[in-house]
């Protein structure tokens, strides 16, 4: 049995499919997105319609070929905002594509539609397009509704770090608030943050960055500068758990609007990573923001207070 299909009608009801689900997925995983970048995604989404006209796939390659689609419409239509934020944002949007699949064939279940056809991990159903707009309509009033009953996901936190290293010198970097990052320096007992290498290397002396750059890309670590409190710390980043180096600064500020936090004495940790995606250097956690004591580890392994 042929299909016939009418591209016009294909490219402009999936473009406006993709465009109210990609609006839903935005909302839901609370990534930026503009209204050109949402009608970029929305032709993306059109585009990737076209699938349709291709031969049946081997199985393997229709999962990747699906795979591979959501993700050029998600970074269509999103700013990069990381590896992590970029996940985020693709499972969010086929999920509601599934959810919007879903409707349509249960819609065709209750009310016998016919000629269900399936190619390529696409299901066509002989809908009117306004019948199938309404679906997505629905799938898209159902996030509001939950977004207006729940909330929607909080903005990034942005906060500004201001360090100084050396008379003359300081290290400034924008850094994120990050809830689920609760990294300590087990030596001084001092609150840590993780920042890009990459990101503030210009702003380093010469011999700390010799010394950075030594511990990352050489097989014996350098000695440390002389007067500067470097330390080596483990971490569990992206790759895995490594060892880093750091540097314990002290008088750093932690700035955000008409707030400012003075930790007092602080530990830098370094990363030659590149997966924060340029509008934060860095992370810090919540008990930098509380005013958590600092601790160390005693003698018996157990961490106690210090200040």
């Amino acid at each position: 049995m042929k299909i016939v299909v009418y591209l016009d009608i294909l490219l402009l009801i999936n473009f406006l499919t993709g465009y109210l689900l990609l609006c839903a997925a935005a909302r839901l995983s609370g990534g930026e997105t503009s209204c050109i970048r949402l009608l970029a995604g929305g032709i993306a989404a059109a585009a990737a319609s076209l699938l349709v006209l291709l031969p049946p796939l081997p199985v393997p390659l229709q999962f990747l070929s699906k795979t591979a689609t959501a993700a050029m419409i998600v970074r269509a239509a999103f700013i990069w905002r990381g590896w992590r934020m970029f996940g985020r944002q693709t499972l969010w949007f086929l999920l509601l594509n599934l959810l919007a699949a879903g409707s349509c064939l249960l819609l065709s279940l209750r009310y016998g539609v016919p000629d269900l056809q399936v190619n390529n991990l696409t299901v066509y159903l002989n809908l009117s397009p306004m019948l199938l707009l309404g679906c997505i309509l629905v799938v898209y009033l159902t996030v509001r509704i939950l977004l207006f009953l729940f909330g929607a996901p909080r903005p990034a936190e942005i906060w500004q770090l201001s360090a100084p290293l050396e008379p003359g010198r300081t290290l400034s970097l924008p850094l994120l608030h990050d809830t689920g990052f609760f990294l300590k320096d087990p030596y001084s007992g001092a609150q840590a943050i993780l920042v890009e290498y990459a990101s503030c290397a210009g702003q380093l002396p010469a011999d700390l960055r010799a010394c950075l750059e030594g511990c990352f890309y050489q097989e014996q670590w350098p000695e440390p500068p002389p007067g500067r409190a470097v330390r080596i710390l483990e971490c569990r980043t992206a790759s895995g758990r490594r060892l880093l180096p750091a540097l314990c600064v002290k008088d750093a500020v932690l700035s955000r609007q008409h707030q400012k936090i003075r930790p007092g004495e602080l530990t830098i940790v370094f990363s030659p990573e590149h997966s924060m995606g340029g509008r934060f250097c860095g992370l810090f956690g919540t008990d930098l923001l509380t005013g958590q004591p600092a601790t160390r580890k005693g003698e018996d392994g157990r961490w106690i207070s210090v200040g």
